[in-house]
């Protein structure tokens, strides 16, 4: 029962976050962060750079490589697959769906669509995290982290969304995450089956 409780911090960052957004208090920081990213990154290489990597990885492209290894995984394993997927379908469901119950415009009114939660932070972290939950490795969570702190950053620089829809993004996944972990905790077969693999690779090293 206690690990429950572990999906609370990051529901209740969530929440807070809303009412913050709501009540139009997260404005000054929106701003200040935009502002502060501006003044940072001043060469037109850096902006090249965002513009490049928020039309590399925006949803549809993340979608698509979420599917390509939830395809892999199919054969792979296919318990692995039903989990991960049945997950990563539920992420991006909720991230749908607060965008259009709260429908926060966007910083740029020559940009369609809704701002909060950011969808590229979302799809991206989502991405991430699947290839970390399939294979941990130091490296590979360094170069999962770069990216979502750029794809953020891009974000916020080309003006597509407000410091706070990224965060908000964090927070969906952080809560999903949390999730997921209790999900598997009370899942026998789940355990079965990595326990089995664990064993597996023990007595092949």
């Amino acid at each position: 029962m206690q690990n429950y409780w572990k999906i609370l911090p990051p529901s209740l960052c969530l929440l807070i976050l809303m009412i913050g957004i709501h009540l139009n208090l997260t404005n000054k920081l929106d701003t200040s962060m935009y502002q502060w990213l501006h003044n940072t990154f001043t060469s037109d290489v850096v902006e090249r750079y965002l513009e490049i990597i928020s039309d590399v990885f925006s949803p549809l492209n993340c979608l698509i490589l979420i599917l390509l290894i939830l395809s892999v995984l199919f054969f792979v394993n296919k318990f692995k697959f039903w989990w991960y997927g049945f997950w990563c379908f539920c992420v991006l469901l909720i991230g749908t769906f607060l965008k259009n119950i709260i429908q926060r415009p966007r910083p740029s009114i020559s940009i369609d669509g809704y701002s909060f939660p950011s969808m590229h932070v979302l799809s991206v972290c989502l991405l991430v995290s699947l290839i970390l939950l399939l294979k941990r490795n130091s490296i590979l969570y360094v170069m999962g982290l770069a990216l979502i702190v750029s794809i953020m950053i891009s974000r916020i620089y080309l003006q597509a969304h407000y410091f706070t829809d990224t965060l908000g993004s964090l927070c969906v996944l952080w809560a999903m995450l949390q999730a997921l972990q209790i999900a598997r905790q009370s899942d026998e077969r789940f355990y079965s089956v990595f326990s089995k693999k664990s064993v597996q690779q023990h007595n092949i090293s």
